[in-house]
């Protein structure tokens, strides 16, 4: 059994009278993970050779192994990076684009994997934009229309970030493999609140501040081996290559040439990481892993449904997909006579913070808030009338 509100414990402002329903935008730092990153930097400044050297492997290999450990795979199939966009830039950027291939992607998505691959359009591919059904939702069958034999990549997020719509991976990824086209996942939105099908995806970028509990600024990429074996790296640095050029006279030699890469999705790494962040992210995921994927899923859907079945009396209308098997941590919804606006405003008041997407308020409690957290939402709604 699951002590939930021992980990509710590691999160300081749930002993205020604040709550925070925001987590599909920022996660605040927990204290297990400030004290992770802060511990290291604290020993780095008070015993500067022997804490340098452990700020920096765990800001590395460190990091690199327990997001590795996470997600169940190999240290070398996963790049730490700043951010979702860097990621998919990543991706977007070493494919070798040729005219007569295209990108599939979707209407709804964020700038983070949609401005990417506009990188490909300008190196000649052709960029296809799928629309959504009712709902806002996008079947797979509705994706595979746009997918033919020139499609080189089909690039979307596991889950929509406006409305919570999840996507069907284990499904895509066949309509994929039939045609040889990569599949290429923005998973800030899924990655931390389900458990990943990582077997079905080529590419997977997430940024760590978000279901993952991380901090801003370090994230991770995982790459499947054959979309590893297919990229060419064009931000390449000394962190990039094998030859270790921390080596006296290395670092000033002149090279004939580009050294050799390194093999693993390490050689995107180009130069010094964000020790600190990379730190931070490490003890989050390793928080997450120790919760479990599936049991922190099954948390979400819980408090999703307790707080659908109160809100229903109060006339709101569920604007996220009703099929649980299509949401994960995000819930929207928005009600005939009140204006998002209104609604906010009323969680201000009682110090609940969520967010305004399109027509609807975003909540996204994650597996440490309460019923008792949501039962606040209840309240400051019921007194709109």
């Amino acid at each position: 059994m699951i002590d939930w509100q021992a980990y509710r414990a590691l999160w300081p402002y749930t002993a205020t009278d604040q709550v925070w329903l925001q987590h599909a935008g920022i996660t605040p730092p927990c204290r297990r993970v400030l004290d992770a990153a802060n511990g290291v930097l604290e020993g780095f400044v008070q015993r500067p050779a022997a804490g340098y050297a452990a700020l920096w492997s765990g800001a590395n290999e460190g990091a690199r192994g327990q997001v590795a450990t996470f997600l169940g795979t190999t240290a070398e199939q996963v790049a730490l990076v700043k951010n979702t966009s860097q990621g998919v830039l990543f991706v977007a950027g070493g494919l070798a684009w040729q005219a007569g291939q295209n990108v599939v992607t979707l209407a709804a998505e964020y700038p983070a994997n949609r401005l990417p691959w506009r990188v490909a359009e300008g190196l000649g591919a052709e960029l296809r934009t799928v629309q959504p059904v009712a709902g806002g939702r996008f079947p797979v069958d509705t994706i595979a229309a746009a997918v033919d034999h020139g499609t080189r990549v089909v690039a979307v997020s596991w889950v929509q970030y406006l409305n919570g719509f999840r996507c069907d991976l284990p499904a895509l990824a066949e309509v994929c493999h039939r045609v040889g086209a990569f599949l290429v996942v923005d998973g800030v939105q899924g990655v931390g609140a389900l458990p990943v099908p990582l077997d079905c995806v080529d590419a997977l970028a997430v940024g760590g501040h978000k279901w993952l509990c991380g901090v801003e600024g370090a994230g991770f990429l995982y790459l499947s081996p054959r979309l590893l074996n297919a990229l060419q790296p064009r931000q390449v640095s000394w962190k990039s290559v094998a030859t270790d050029l921390s080596t006296p006279g290395a670092e000033v030699a002149v090279e004939p040439g580009l050294p050799p890469l390194k093999a693993g999705a390490e050689r995107l790494e180009e130069g010094t990481p964000n020790c600190w962040g990379n730190i931070a992210l490490g003890a989050a995921v390793t928080m997450l892993h120790e919760i479990g994927a599936a049991a922190i899923a099954a948390r979400h859907q819980e408090l999703q449904g307790y707080l659908l079945d109160h809100l229903a009396g109060l006339g709101f209308v569920q604007t996220s997909p009703a099929d649980s098997g299509e949401r994960a941590g995000i819930l929207a919804v928005r009600h005939p006579r009140h204006a998002p606006s209104e609604l906010l405003s009323a969680l201000k008041r009682h110090q609940i913070t969520a967010i305004h997407r399109a027509d609807s308020i975003r909540l996204s409690p994650h597996f440490y808030n309460t019923t008792a957290d949501l039962d606040r939402v209840v309240a400051a709604w019921a007194e709109l009338g």
